[in-house]
C-alpha cells in the first residue's frame, strides 16, 4: 500500500533470522511484485511493511543475507517469533522450488524462463483476510484501478506505521458504511462482499485459518461459499494466499493469454485448452502460470506497457 505521511522515528531496533528454503532471491521477488502493481514503495532489495502482531503494531524491514537467509529488524520488545512467522508467511520461506525447477528443466519454453527468474517466489498479503479483500477487489477491473481502491481504502480505514500501512482488520470493516466503503472506489457489490466477509469473520461464520487446513478441493468449495466469490476468486486465494502450487484461475485472460502465447498455439487459449497446457506441471502448475506471468510483466514493466486486466497470482 502507500506510505503513510508520517516519518520514521528513531527506535531501537532488534533482528530476526528468517531461513528460507533455497533457492531464494528477494531482489528478483520483489522486483516482480513491483512488475505487478504500479508501485509498492520499496527500496531495492528491501522489503518494509506493518502488521499487527498481537495487539501491537509492527514495523518490519527485511534485507538478503545470505542464499538461505533473511534478516528481519523491527522495534526492540516485539516478539521476535511472530515477527520470523509474518516474515515467512509473506516471503513463502517453506516453499520449496527445487522439485518444480526439476519438472519443467527439459521445457523448450518454460525452462529458459527458470534461469532467468531463478529464486523468484511469489509474495503474498500479511494474511488471509487481506488476501480476501484483494480478490474481491480485482474482480473484472485492471490491477491498477484494483490498487488504487486498496490504497484508499487502507488509508482511510487501516492504521499507520513508521511509513506503512497496516490493513484493517475485520472489525473496522465489519463497522463500516457501505457509502463509507464505497467512499474507496469500491462499487456497491463489492462494497457489500466486503463488509459481509468482514463480518462473518467477526461472527466466526466464516475461519479462514480453518479453510485454510483443508485439502485443495474442499478449501476451494468452502472459499465458494463466500458472498462474492466465484471459481476465479476462489483459486486466486489458494494459490497466492494459501500457497496452493497447483491451482490456477483458469478462466483467467491473462493467463489464458499467457499460457497460449508461451506454451500453445501464440493465440489466446480457451479454459479448457489452458488447463491442457498446464497439465505437464503438475503438481506444479500455479507455479508455471506463476513464472510465465512473472516473465510477461517483467518485460512489460522493461518498456513501461500497461497492466492488462487480470493475469495475476
Amino acid at each position: 500500500m502507500g506510505r503513510a505521511s508520517e516519518g520514521r522515528t528513531a527506535a531501537r531496533m532488534s533482528a530476526a533470522m528468517v531461513e528460507v528454503t533455497p533457492p531464494y532471491d528477494l531482489s528478483r521477488s520483489l522486483a516482480i511484485a513491483a512488475a505487478f502493481a504500479p508501485t509498492v514503495g520499496q527500496p531495492p532489495g528491501l522489503l518494509r511493511f506493518a502488521v499487527r502482531i498481537g495487539g501491537r503494531i509492527e514495523a518490519i524491514e527485511v534485507r538478503q543475507t545470505t542464499k538461505s537467509t533473511l534478516c528481519a529488524s523491527y522495534a526492540a520488545g516485539g516478539d521476535r517469533r511472530a515477527v520470523q512467522r509474518t516474515v515467512g508467511w509473506r516471503v513463502l520461506a517453506d516453499l520449496d522450488l527445487r522439485p518444480f525447477y526439476r519438472l519443467a528443466a527439459r521445457h523448450p519454453a518454460l525452462a529458459p524462463i527458470l534461469r532467468r527468474l531463478r529464486g523468484l517466489k511469489p509474495m503474498r498479503p500479511a494474511g488471509l483476510f487481506e488476501m480476501a479483500v484483494v480478490a474481491i477487489t480485482e474482480q473484472q477491473i485492471s490491477l491498477a484501478a484494483a490498487y488504487a481502491i486498496r490504497t484508499r481504502l487502507v488509508e482511510r480505514f487501516g492504521y499507520p506505521a513508521q511509513g506503512c500501512w497496516v490493513f484493517p482488520d475485520a472489525g473496522r470493516l465489519a463497522a463500516a458504511t457501505l457509502r463509507q466503503l464505497r467512499s474507496t472506489g469500491l462499487s456497491r457489490a463489492k462494497a457489500g462482499y466486503v463488509r459481509a466477509l468482514a463480518r462473518d469473520l467477526e461472527s466466526g461464520r466464516v475461519d479462514l485459518d480453518a479453510i485454510a487446513a483443508l485439502p485443495d478441493a474442499d478449501a476451494h468449495d468452502a472459499l465458494m461459499n463466500i458472498r462474492g466469490f466465484g471459481p476465479w476468486s476462489a483459486d486466486y486465494v489458494l494459490v497466492r494466499g494459501m500457497a496452493r502450487p497447483d491451482r490456477v484461475p483458469l478462466d483467467d485472460l491473462g493467463i489464458r493469454d499467457v499460457v497460449g502465447r508461451r506454451l500453445g498455439s501464440g493465440a489466446r487459449a480457451s479454459s479448457s485448452e489452458t488447463g491442457k497446457l498446464l497439465a505437464p506441471f503438475a503438481p506444479y502448475r500455479g507455479l508455471a502460470a506463476f513464472y510465465l506471468l512473472a516473465e510477461d510483466r517483467s518485460a512489460a514493466a522493461a518498456a513501461r506497457a500497461p497492466l492488462t486486466r487480470r493475469g495475476r497470482l
